[in-house]
């Protein structure tokens, strides 16, 4: 997009009086300034064909920082997503070992219950 961009410039722009544009390493620091959206201002296109690639350079640098951004923020989310996760998992495995031992207390207290009412129920009246 750069060398495209500032040899397009360059073309339009090289031998128009007044411009700032008067060489091929002058379109693409401005080519890279734009893409940045950092723009100096010490290169300008003064042309509208020129005004009107530059346009198209700085929609092209904001969607290239959006979709870098974009990309950062998806490693960001997908390793939190995962780290908690693992924690949700942990917690799930130690709540089930907690349930299943009182679950097996339970399990004793009424077996010997049974046990103490199947006594009284043999006992002669």
């Amino acid at each position: 997009m750069v060398l495209l961009g500032g040899s397009a410039v360059w073309l339009l722009e090289r031998s128009v009086p007044g411009g700032t544009i008067g060489s091929w390493g002058d379109s693409l620091w401005w080519a890279v300034t734009t893409m940045t959206t950092t723009g100096y201002g010490d290169h300008v296109p003064v042309t509208l064909a020129g005004r009107l690639v530059g346009a198209v350079m700085m929609m092209a640098g904001v969607a290239v920082v959006g979709g870098v951004a974009a990309g950062v923020a998806l490693v960001v989310v997908r390793a939190a997503a995962r780290a908690e996760e693992q924690a949700t998992v942990g917690e799930a495995e130690s709540l089930e070992q907690r349930l299943e031992s009182r679950l097996d207390g339970l399990d004793v207290c009424l077996t010997r219950i049974e046990e103490q009412l199947h006594r009284v129920s043999r006992r002669p009246s």
